[in-house]
């Protein structure tokens, strides 16, 4: 393959969108997790707003693309449900005006590869002698949204600031959440994390589940696949029907939206619940929280403060146990609901 000139697109007049067609095909790549997607929705709409014509075409990996279910600034949903081959089959022929990586990795690139067009990615991609044109890597601690959104100002977006996350309103997902969750004076408790050192102890959210109760507010803990049993150790003194188990993105979206308040630790549904717009309190351990906290929804991050942080997180590097997690206490969450939820909520 030959081997494409890079250089980067910095001064306004080598802006890449304003020189696109009206209605240019785009391609976004954004694989990997929840989050990741959740967070795109902020970027996308501001890319749709200033460029209503573009057909913007979004690549995700399957299990998260119900978090763009009727977005309206998505065109196209493309996803990785068949495997690297049928989704590499799938891209085979299709042309778009501009492709860009936002996650970076080989798997991202092979995709990139796959379809025919300009390959945009930043100066940190693996492989980057194959993009034609490399944005410079962002530096500095920032919000991974504001990550994003100075990345498209480089190709010509304008907008400032980055709007709020979005998740589109899901009918059926909704009349389900009515049936099984009576009650409008809730809040939702998501127990689960997928690393140990972003999990906030059960027992831990038991007790505030019991404040909680104690203060008037019900509280619903929330499991999607593989969290029932993180789920049911969090109610086990909790009242029967306390856990909603097998949640699909969709319903625990709509089950959140409906809440009153969110309690979580740092992972996707924290960020469902910011796209919901429900006032959030999120436990935190051994990520980032300037780049990952929830974006422009109320919310309190409690976390105390570590010489490590931040970590990738795989294993606690400095201690037998994630200290980081274990270290907050129920009274510091405590304050932060008492903090965040209205006089008349709790």
């Amino acid at each position: 393959m030959p081997d494409p000139a890079t250089r980067p697109a910095e001064a306004p007049g080598d802006a890449l969108f304003p020189s696109l067609e009206r209605d240019a095909r785009v391609l976004l790549v954004r694989l990997r997790s929840m989050g990741d997607v959740l967070l795109l929705t902020s970027p996308l709409h501001a890319l749709r707003q200033e460029f209503p014509e573009f057909r913007v075409s979004v690549l995700v990996d399957a299990q998260f693309a119900a978090c763009l279910d009727g977005n309206p600034d998505a065109t196209e949903v493309l996803t990785t449900a068949g495997g690297k081959a049928w989704t590499i089959r799938t891209l085979l022929g299709r042309r778009f005006d501009a492709i860009i990586n936002l996650h970076g990795g080989p798997t991202s690139l092979v995709y990139s590869l796959a379809a025919r067009g300009m390959r945009v990615g930043t100066a940190d991609c693996q492989f980057p002698r194959f993009y034609h044109r490399l944005l410079p890597r962002e530096e500095g601690r920032r919000h991974t949204v504001e990550n994003t959104m100075r990345l498209f100002r480089r190709l010509g977006l304008e907008t400032d600031p980055a709007p709020p996350l979005y998740y589109a309103p899901q009918v059926e997902a909704a009349a389900w959440v009515r049936e099984h969750v009576t009650g409008e004076d809730y809040a939702v408790i998501h127990p689960g994390a997928r690393m140990s050192t972003k999990r906030w102890a059960s027992e831990n959210f038991a007790a505030i589940a019991r404040r909680l109760a104690g203060s008037g507010l019900r509280p619903v803990v929330a499991a999607g696949p593989g969290e029932e049993g993180v789920a049911a150790d969090t109610a086990r003194h909790l009242p029967a029907g306390s856990v909603v188990p097998g949640l699909t993105i969709p319903r625990l979206a709509e089950l959140i939206r409906r809440a009153k308040l969110y309690v979580g630790n740092d992972s996707g549904p924290m960020h469902l619940a910011a796209a919901v717009g429900t006032p959030t309190v999120a436990v935190w351990g051994s990520s980032d929280s300037i780049r990952w906290r929830p974006w422009r929804v109320e919310h309190r991050v409690v976390q105390n403060p570590y010489d490590c942080n931040p970590c990738p997180g795989y294993r606690c590097l400095v201690a037998d146990t994630p200290l980081c997690i274990e270290s907050v206490s129920v009274d510091q969450v405590s304050a932060a609901i008492d903090a965040i939820l209205p006089n008349d909520a709790g």
